[in-house]
């Protein structure tokens, strides 16, 4: 081990280049635990950006062992690498062997973690979900609304319908697991389609389950199920303070 890293004679000869080159190895520790590793387990262009760092790390390790320092030991003949060029790269080699895979492996745990995290999240949305729709929806007979598209009816369960929305003279029903149904029925004369109590209007564009809401501001509303939160409009604010 003595004949690899003199380290004594290093740090007595040269104690500044010593320093430095301890202080890139750290460096490239912490560009493989916490960048190079974790790029390798995405796609094409993070395992690129990868190997470009890899790369780049032997290119500035190689021009360090091109420093004019005398660590030569007896016997080395010209063209020959130094004692000292061969322990930079051993070093090196060892730093990228055990950061790069533990990086890797770290960054893979995270993402299984973050990955069961929306799991459980997802999970409990629906749950939530489900149990507001049965307790919304108990009485036989309440359960869809007929409308035109075209030239066809449409049958819509009341408890798939994500929101609607107006859109000049049609009504745009955003639903669960499908696409949107278009009507050609002001969005007033929809209130009158759907059972009382159960829809609430809350813009001149919008109307929404009631038994949808899961969070309202003054000027927005956040339904359960639905991503991006729909705006209030300020004639309506009173009606859906009734109706907490």
């Amino acid at each position: 081990m003595m004949f690899l890293f003199p380290i004594s004679q290093w740090i007595q000869w040269h104690p500044d280049y010593v320093l430095g080159y301890f202080v890139w190895l750290e460096g490239v520790w912490f560009m493989c635990r916490k960048g190079i590793g974790p790029l390798l387990v995405q796609d094409r262009q993070g395992m690129a950006l990868a190997v470009g760092s890899l790369f780049l790390i032997g290119v500035v390790t190689f021009l360090m062992t091109l420093t004019p320092v005398n660590f030569t030991s007896p016997g080395d003949s010209f063209g020959m690498m130094k004692l000292h060029h061969r322990a930079m790269w051993i070093l090196l080699l060892a730093v990228v062997s055990a950061g790069i895979p533990e990086g890797a492996l770290a960054a893979k745990n995270k993402e299984l973690m973050a990955e069961k995290d929306r799991e459980e999240k997802t999970e409990k949305a629906r749950t939530a979900l489900a149990t507001r729709r049965a307790e919304a929806f108990t009485d036989a007979g309440d359960d869809e609304i007929q409308v035109k598209a075209g030239y066809r009816t449409v049958h819509l369960p009341l408890t798939a319908i994500q929101f609607i929305e107006g859109r000049n003279n049609y009504a745009a029903f955003h639903l669960d697991n499908r696409e949107e149904v278009v009507s050609q029925i002001p969005l007033k004369n929809v209130m009158e389609l759907l059972p009382e109590g159960k829809f609430v209007r809350i813009h001149r564009s919008y109307i929404v389950p009631a038994w949808r809401i899961e969070k309202r501001t003054a000027t927005a509303i956040k339904l359960m199920g639905i991503q991006d939160p729909l705006p209030i409009g300020r004639a309506y604010r009173e009606e859906l303070k009734s109706n907490k």
